[in-house]
């Protein structure tokens, strides 16, 4: 990736009306180059603790379940520097200069069992302590200077883009793991279906998608299901 098409995706930036188009926009400019996933979004402080909240995610639905089911952010290094780093790194570099417990190897093989071989981390310090963070994933090491500062440039405004697009929405941090059958109640929701229609698709009763659609609801914390449907989408499960 060079500066130019860093360029190119900021001009694509200014014209997204939304966070996930942003997240589109950017994912579909570094796939070209190597690049197969990427997230944006930010760490913040509140009365429960610290919590990461993103503004677009583009992370295979089953990885995404998988880090949540198996709490992988105790073992994922990156998070947790990123708070620390004035300055961008990689994943490589990141393994390469620190020690790691047996079970953050074992989570970072898992992530290279995945087809990870590098990640460009862009921690973005704000006022109040809040640290905001872009990572582009690649299927190769992130080495080359111009490629560096190209992502570097796209990933602080695509950054900023969000923030002035709205910001983190209120539920765009799951409290609790969804489970596959909420995520299939949830999918057939977006495709407008009722809950007898999904019950019948499904093999289970009305009052059964109904509980698993409220349960949902409760984990974003949100109020319809239109809204349960359209978080679990912007978190990139569906």
């Amino acid at each position: 990736m060079k500066l130019a098409d860093s360029l190119l995706l900021i001009e694509e930036l200014k014209k997204c009306a939304s966070s996930q188009a942003v997240g589109a926009a950017f994912a579909n400019t570094i796939a070209s180059h190597g690049f197969n996933m990427v997230s944006c979004g930010g760490s913040r402080e509140t009365p429960s603790g610290r919590v990461w909240d993103f503004f677009f995610n583009t992370w295979p639905p089953e990885w995404l379940l998988e880090y949540q089911r198996n709490d992988y952010v105790r073992q994922d290094m990156l998070p947790a520097i990123a708070r620390l780093s004035a300055t961008p790194f990689t994943w490589v570099e990141l393994l390469r200069d620190r020690e790691q417990t047996r079970k953050q190897i074992e989570f970072h093989n898992r992530v290279r069992e995945l087809g990870v071989i590098d990640g460009y981390a862009v921690p973005i310090h704000q006022p109040g302590g809040d640290v905001g963070l872009c990572v582009s994933v690649s299927t190769h090491v992130i080495d080359d200077p111009e490629e560096r500062l190209a992502l570097h440039m796209a990933s602080l405004y695509a950054h900023q883009r969000c923030q002035a697009l709205g910001g983190l929405t209120d539920a765009s941090s799951v409290k609790a793991p969804l489970s596959p059958r909420e995520l299939e109640c949830l999918k057939l929701v977006l495709d407008g279906k009722s809950d007898t229609d999904i019950g019948k698709i499904l093999g289970i009763s009305h009052t059964t998608v109904h509980f698993h659609v409220e349960r949902v609801k409760k984990k974003l914390g949100v109020r319809t299901r239109t809204q349960a449907a359209t978080m679990v989408m912007t978190l990139g499960y569906l």
